[in-house]
C-alpha cells in the first residue's frame, strides 16, 4: 500500500522495525495507522501492511470464497502473531480456499530447483482478487529467488503491482536482486531506488545489500573482465540446476566472443605499444650491439649440450600423474568455471584453425 512518510510516530516505529532481525527472505511488516496516511502530503512511500490488517483481508476474502473454512483458518493461524508472519497469513488463506493451492505450495517446498520450472506452469495460483494474486505471485518469486531461479523469480515479480503486496521491502529486494544477478542494470537500478528512498520500514540488512549492489552496478563495465566472470557464475549456477539449453549455450558464446574481443584489444595494444620511452625520439636499439649472447662480466661462452626433441614423441607432455597434480593445483587457485570456459575457448580456436 502507498502512503507518505511525515509523523515522527511514523518515522519511530520504523526506525523500531529497522533494528529487529529479519531474514533475508522473509516477510517484514511494520504499522502505519489510517490517521497518518490521510494526512500524508510531503513524500510518497510503499507501506508495509499491519499484520492484524492483513489478517481482516484475508478473514475477508475467505468469507467470500469459502466460508466453512474460516474457523479451521483461525484455528491454523492463531500461532501466526509476528510481523514476520504477514505473507504466511495468505499463503494459509488461499490454500484453506483451494486444496490444489496448499498442495501446490507443499510441493514448491520441498521439490529440488530443477523441477520448480516445470511446476510452475502448472501453477494453480490464480484468483479473481487482485489483492490476493499479487501476493500469491509474491510468494512464488520469493520461493524462487530463495533457490537462485532468478529468471523465472523476475518473471513473477515483474507484473505484481508493489502497492498491493504485504511486505514491500522484501517485494523490492528480491527483485533487485534477481536483476542484478541477470546483469540487468537499468532495471535493477530501478528497483534498488524503490527499495532504499520509497519503502518503510526498511530492514538494515536490505539497506545495506542494497547499496552495495548499486556500487557494483555503478563499477559494471561492459564485456569487461568482470561482466565476463558473472557470465561464467550464472552458466555455472544454471548447469547446477539441470540447464544446458539454448539460454545457457547463448551465454556461453557470448563469454567466449567476449573473450575474443579482449584478446584483440590486448594483442593490438601489444603490437603498437613499445617505440619510444621518451619524447626525444632516441631509438631504443643500441649502436653496437654484442655478438653473442651472454651474462654481462661472464667469461665463459655460455655454450650447452643441445637437446635432442625431434624423435621424442613425450616431448611438450607432462607425466600422467604430474598433469594431475597440475590440474589440482590449477582447481585450487581458480573457480571450475574458469576452467571450462577456457576449454570452451580452446576448443572454439581449435576448430577455427582446422577451417580451410
Amino acid at each position: 500500500m502507498k502512503t507518505s512518510l511525515i509523523c515522527p510516530l511514523r518515522t519511530a516505529v520504523a526506525a523500531a522495525f529497522l533494528t529487529g532481525a529479519v531474514s533475508v527472505g522473509i516477510p517484514s511488516v511494520g504499522f502505519v495507522s489510517s490517521a497518518q496516511a490521510e494526512t500524508s502530503t510531503l513524500s510518497s512511500v510503499y507501506e508495509a501492511m499491519p499484520l492484524e490488517q492483513i489478517r481482516e483481508r484475508c478473514q475477508v476474502w475467505l468469507e467470500q470464497q469459502k466460508p466453512e473454512s474460516l474457523d479451521a483458518w483461525k484455528k491454523q493461524t492463531a500461532e501466526f502473531t509476528s510481523s514476520q508472519d504477514g505473507l504466511q497469513l495468505v499463503i494459509s488463506a488461499a490454500a484453506v480456499a483451494n486444496p490444489e493451492i496448499g498442495e501446490f505450495v507443499a510441493t514448491v517446498d520441498r521439490a529440488p530447483a530443477h523441477q520448480l520450472t516445470f511446476l510452475i506452469e502448472q501453477s494453480p495460483l490464480k484468483t479473481d482478487d487482485a489483492w490476493m494474486q499479487a501476493n500469491l505471485k509474491f510468494w512464488l518469486g520469493l520461493a524462487l529467488s530463495q533457490r537462485h531461479l532468478y529468471e523465472e523469480a523476475v518473471d513473477q515479480l515483474a507484473p505484481v503491482d508493489p502497492t498491493l503486496v504485504v511486505d514491500p521491502a522484501s517485494y523490492f529486494f528480491h527483485r533487485a536482486v534477481g536483476e542484478h544477478h541477470l546483469l540487468n542494470a537499468e532495471a535493477a537500478g530501478t528497483s534498488l531506488k524503490s527499495l532504499l528512498t520509497e519503502t518503510r520500514p526498511l530492514p538494515e540488512r536490505y539497506r545495506t545489500v542494497g547499496e552495495l549492489m548499486q556500487q557494483d552496478l555503478a563499477s559494471l563495465e561492459e564485456k569487461g573482465l568482470d561482466e565476463i566472470a558473472r557470465k561464467m557464475r550464472d552458466v555455472e549456477r544454471r548447469l547446477n540446476i539441470g540447464r544446458s539449453g539454448q539460454k545457457v549455450q547463448k551465454i556461453e558464446k557470448e563469454i567466449i566472443d567476449s573473450l575474443d574481443e579482449l584478446i584483440a584489444k590486448l594483442e593490438q595494444q601489444g603490437g603498437g605499444g613499445g617505440g619510444s620511452g621518451s619524447g626525444s625520439g632516441q631509438s631504443n636499439q643500441p649502436s653496437n650491439p654484442a655478438d653473442e649472447s651472454r651474462v654481462k662480466g661472464a667469461t665463459a661462452p655460455g655454450e650447452v649440450d643441445e637437446k635432442d626433441l625431434a624423435n621424442n614423441a613425450e616431448w611438450g607432455n607432462l607425466p600422467d600423474k604430474d598433469q594431475a597434480k597440475a590440474k589440482q593445483i590449477l582447481g585450487t587457485m581458480f573457480p571450475p568455471h574458469y576452467q571450462r570456459a577456457i576449454e570452451a575457448y580452446n576448443k572454439k580456436a581449435a576448430q577455427r584453425n582446422q577451417r580451410p
